[in-house]
């Protein structure tokens, strides 16, 4: 009888572990059917953070049944075409205005109009329709609270906060990211270059860091360390999420901006995919939440409800066509570091 027991036991082990490789093997094959079947997704070619539209991922394919494809580039690698054989064509471009630029000079872009796309502001889209935004980061002031309370009367205009010599002021390096570079530029086709380096010249005297960091500024004003960071909103919220003691202040003379969109591939081997994924995300509703979950905290393109300033002073944009040169970048960064930033300039 043990004998028989034991034949049992070994037949139904058997069994399950039959069972078990018929069923990995069917997986493995489903797995390399979606693979070999491209028509279940859209492939994404941007330079934005790893891991942040996957984090979107899911949330789209429960709207459209499509899943993202995301091919991580870096910023020169995605603005020239990519003939590698093992890389899928790109479907859609994700990446900052200066890019879609660039990718539409170089005839990497289709135009591309719909409902959503339409109600986008002019401002943060192509005129010929070649690309649209999608997120906007705006410069603020993040505010040490302790500051706040103590000047109830500040008015946080830029030529106070740059020229007001009493308090202490971070900004970001404009040598050391992007977003830093670019707000040398939109301050000056804002201001004008002269104004500009009169402007920074005297904020020179009461910096106590540039940072190197996007990140630094927001989070040396919680610290205390300083009384205002110049500031992308992103990161401003993220200190504030890190419970530092900041107070973000909208400029009340309006605010540079940063912008990132996306643009349809003219190698898109599915444009009616790239088509579906782009309105996704110009219906900021469907995915903002996730968004905030993984700590990206833009403002977008089709949602403007954005809350007064504590100060009670609302989000105004800069009206900037931001056509900046490669060489006038270049020229201007050269001044700034010679007059102002190694220069010692109290201009």
């Amino acid at each position: 009888m043990k004998r028989l027991a034991s034949v049992f036991l070994f037949l139904l082990m058997a069994a399950l572990a039959f069972f078990g490789i018929l069923r990995f093997a069917r997986q493995q094959a489903e797995v390399k059917a979606e693979k070999m079947n491209p028509s279940e997704y859209v492939t994404v070619y941007t330079d934005m953070p790893k891991g942040m539209l996957e984090a979107l991922g899911n949330d789209f394919f429960q709207e459209s049944g499509l899943k993202m494809n995301v091919v991580y580039l870096s910023k020169s690698q995605l603005q020239s075409r990519q003939d590698a054989s093992d890389m899928p064509a790109a479907d859609l471009y994700i990446t900052s205005q200066d890019s879609l630029m660039k990718m539409k000079k170089e005839n990497m872009l289709v135009p591309y109009a719909s409902a959503q796309t339409d109600t986008a502001l002019n401002l943060f889209k192509d005129e010929e329709c070649y690309w649209t935004g999608l997120w906007v980061d705006p410069v603020v002031f993040a505010v040490n609270e302790d500051y706040v309370r103590k000047h109830p009367a500040f008015s946080y205009s830029w030529n106070e906060v740059l020229t007001r010599n009493s308090l202490r002021l971070s900004m970001t390096d404009f040598i050391a990211a992007d977003m830093a570079e670019d707000l040398l530029m939109c301050l000056a086709e804002h201001f004008g270059i002269g104004e500009t380096f009169s402007l920074l010249g005297k904020a020179q005297n009461h910096i106590v860091q540039y940072g190197k960091y996007l990140s630094t500024p927001s989070r040396m004003a919680g610290m205390g360390k300083c009384d205002i960071g110049i500031s992308g909103l992103n990161e401003a919220v993220r200190s504030r999420q890190e419970k530092l003691p900041v107070v973000i202040m909208y400029p009340e003379d309006g605010s540079p901006w940063y912008l990132f969109g996306a643009g349809i591939s003219a190698d898109a081997a599915y444009p009616g995919r790239a088509q579906k994924l782009l309105n996704w995300l110009l219906t900021s509703s469907e995915y903002k939440a996730r968004m905030e979950e993984n700590q990206y905290y833009y403002v977008y393109v089709n949602d403007f409800n954005m809350a007064p300033d504590s100060g009670g002073h609302s989000l105004e944009f800069w009206n900037l066509e931001k056509v900046y040169f490669d060489e006038g970048r270049k020229d201007l960064l050269t001044q700034w570091g010679e007059k102002i930033r190694f220069g010692g300039t109290n201009s």
